[in-house]
């Protein structure tokens, strides 16, 4: 088998984009009629202008970060004959080889399905992280799903069903 390159989706940037926009221009109006608001919101302006500040903050992230994926996309994820590397953008640090791994999971928390990677020393994987942020995440992902590793298919260019099916085709293919 040859190498599988999996690129951030720009259908899913593109409504990503469109919803961030909306909720952005709720929190700028939200930010600038707080006085002029009646019922339940004109209790207190002051949150209402907080809720629109926030609002306008997260979602001008997901502005940002949409249209960075919509004009160029991202590689998100390279699987070959070796193993996977789970995070191209980064380095090869991310590079597990198949032999590393017990075994691929899928779990489903609300409606988005969450592909498990199982490797055999979480710990080690832990260790070698040297971002205090990502060494949290992956301490997360081991204490909730004993494993460091996840991958959702919601931002990448491929169904969670052929996520799913592709790495344990490399899986069966490259551990037997």
């Amino acid at each position: 088998m040859e190498r599988m390159d999996i690129y951030s989706s720009k259908k899913k940037s593109f409504l990503l984009l469109i919803g961030s926009l909306v909720f952005v221009a709720l929190g700028i109006w939200l930010l600038m009629e707080a006085d002029n608001l009646t019922g339940w919101r004109a209790s207190n302006p002051t949150l209402t202008r907080g809720i629109g500040l926030v609002s306008i903050l997260f979602f001008g992230l997901g502005v940002f970060i949409s249209s960075k994926r919509l004009f160029k996309s991202e590689l998100a994820l390279i699987i070959t004959s070796e193993g996977i590397n789970v995070n191209p953008k980064k380095s090869l640090l991310d590079f597990i080889k198949w032999e590393d791994i017990q075994k691929i999971e899928e779990i489903k928390i609300q409606s988005t399905r969450i592909v498990i990677i199982v490797v055999k020393n979480p710990q080690y994987w832990l260790d070698k992280e040297t971002s205090s942020f990502r060494k949290k995440l992956m301490q997360f992902n081991i204490n909730n799903y004993n494993s460091p590793f996840n991958i959702s298919a919601a931002g990448l260019d491929i169904s969670s069903d052929k996520l799913f099916e592709t790495l344990n085709i490399y899986f069966d293919k490259n551990t037997n």
